[in-house]
């Protein structure tokens, strides 16, 4: 049996701790970039994670589907998704 391997993005989501703000362009890129190079280096997955009251990304299908347009075979996905 072949083992995969993957990450499930704890990231910092563009947080800014000299302002205490959160530069969304900043955290989607970075997911973007992160998901690219995890492809880039040979990873099988790559799951995003949304939690309430967090810094984060509101809107993960929305990621989810740049991240694929972005990469060939990695696989994506939630780890967690909130009903708001």
């Amino acid at each position: 049996m072949q083992k995969k391997l993957g990450f499930l993005n704890f990231g910092n989501f563009g947080y800014d701790r000299a302002t205490g703000t959160v530069d969304p362009k900043a955290a989607f890129d970075d997911q973007l970039a992160m998901t690219v190079a995890a492809e880039e280096e040979g990873l099988d997955g790559a799951w995003i994670r949304v939690h309430h009251f967090q810094w984060m990304m509101s809107a993960p299908f929305p990621t989810l589907s740049a991240m694929a347009a972005q990469t060939n075979s990695i696989e994506l996905g939630t780890g967690v998704i909130d009903l708001r």
